[in-house]
Order: C-alpha cells, then sequence, then structure tokens
C-alpha cells in the first residue's frame, strides 16, 4: 500500500469519545470512532499520520481470518485431508457439513471467520466422537487395560486426561497428530486407570506397553504445531 493509497474504514460518531479512536478487528477491518461534531476534514491527516500502524495492524488482521478460513483440512490420524468450499447464504447461523467423502461446505455469513471456525470446530468434534472413542475401545482391547467411559472434549492444555471414575476424555485435536502419537496418547491414558499419578510405578507400567515411551512423550511436546489456528479460535 502507498501513501497515496486509500484506506477502508468504517466510521462512527460516539457521545462517549473524547478523542479520535482507531480500531481494527479481525471481524472489521478499521473502524474509526470520533466525537459528536468532529470536523471530517481532519480525518485524512490523522490516517496519514497513522499510516504505519494501520498497514501493519491490517496486514496482522488478514493474516489472522487467512489462518481461520482454512481451504484444506489434514487429519493425520486417520490419513485423510478434507477441502473446504465457503458458500455464502442467508442462513441464520455458520454451518459446516460433509457434502462428500473428502468435501467440506461451509454456509451461512462466510465473512465472519471467527463463526466459521466455530462451525468447522463443531465439524471436527463430531468427527473425533465417531474416530477416536472406537480407537480407543480397539487399543484398550489390545492392551488388555479397561476404562469405564470415553468422552471427546475440547481441552486447551492437554490431550487427554483420565478420572478417578476411569472416564477418559480425548481431545478433539487428537485428529490433526500423526498416528503413532495418538496411540501413544491413549496408552498413556489407559495406564491412568492402574495408576493415577505419574509415579515409578505409572512408567514401568506404560514402558512394558510402550517400551519406546520416552522419545513419545517427547515429541507430544511440540505436536502442537500440528494444531491449525481456526480449532484454536473463540
Amino acid at each position: 500500500m502507498a501513501d497515496t493509497d486509500p484506506v477502508d474504514y468504517t466510521l462512527r460518531e460516539s457521545r462517549r469519545a473524547k478523542r479520535v479512536i482507531l480500531n481494527i478487528s479481525v471481524r472489521s477491518g478499521l473502524e474509526i470512532v470520533v466525537p459528536r461534531g468532529f470536523d471530517h476534514r481532519r480525518l485524512p491527516g490523522i490516517i496519514d499520520s497513522k499510516r504505519a500502524w494501520i498497514e501493519r495492524t491490517l496486514k496482522g488482521a488478514e493474516e489472522t481470518r487467512k489462518s481461520l478460513t482454512p481451504f484444506h483440512i489434514p487429519l493425520r490420524a486417520v490419513g485423510k485431508e478434507w477441502e473446504v468450499q465457503y458458500h455464502p447464504s442467508e442462513q441464520a447461523s455458520v454451518s459446516a457439513r460433509e457434502a462428500a467423502d473428502n468435501l467440506i461446505l461451509v454456509r451461512g455469513d462466510v465473512s465472519d471467520v471467527y463463526g466459521g471456525a466455530a462451525a468447522l470446530k463443531r465439524w471436527l468434534h463430531r468427527k473425533a466422537i465417531a474416530q477416536l472413542i472406537p480407537w480407543l475401545r480397539s487399543v484398550s482391547t489390545e492392551s488388555e487395560i479397561q476404562f469405564k467411559s470415553a468422552m471427546v472434549r475440547g481441552q486447551r492444555t492437554r490431550w487427554a486426561s483420565c478420572s478417578s471414575r476411569q472416564t477418559v476424555s480425548l481431545n478433539r485435536n487428537l485428529l490433526f497428530l500423526p498416528d503413532h502419537l495418538v496411540r501413544h496418547v491413549f496408552l498413556h491414558e489407559l495406564c491412568h486407570t492402574e495408576h493415577l499419578n505419574h509415579s515409578p510405578r505409572f512408567w514401568q507400567f506404560l514402558q512394558r506397553l510402550e517400551p519406546d515411551y520416552k522419545s513419545l512423550e517427547a515429541e507430544l511436546k511440540s505436536a502442537g504445531d500440528y494444531v491449525p489456528a481456526w480449532a484454536h479460535a473463540d
């Protein structure tokens, strides 16, 4: 954007405003708030004086928009990738539905990137229930370690957890991880049904099932890099 290029913005007058306020958001772009009775002829000079900040912040907002609007979703855990298409419509809320084996259609106000991300998270949640819980049952049978129940959640800091009642909670974002890491998370939580802590006995128990557990635990520490920004968006 050259210095002479116009800047797109929305203008809002406010009774409460005592000065000119420039707000930039992912949803709305640049909004300029001015006090009632403000002389609009002053705006070009104010915009020029803040142009470097405006350009830098708008660029960051656009990068965030792109990160919240995926066109491909790879779920490494199940070895599959989905194409995402966006179709504006008049429906009240944004929805995401599979239209084919590898195609997701997002419909509604697709300019609302947070609404679109929320719709995709709901799709991801459904996919996680369908894929992760049966997989956990299979690993449970294979390892001969039983659990009482399982659920899928949207944890922000844990891949999974196990309660004292032997309920295993799985993070839906596990679907973004390679399958060997997902299986390791399952075994880790199943071992907690026997040892609800990280005592030496717990690690010994896990090692009998997963001799290479130390390298897998280390790999898991950076596995958050597999999770795209839209899956964390609020």
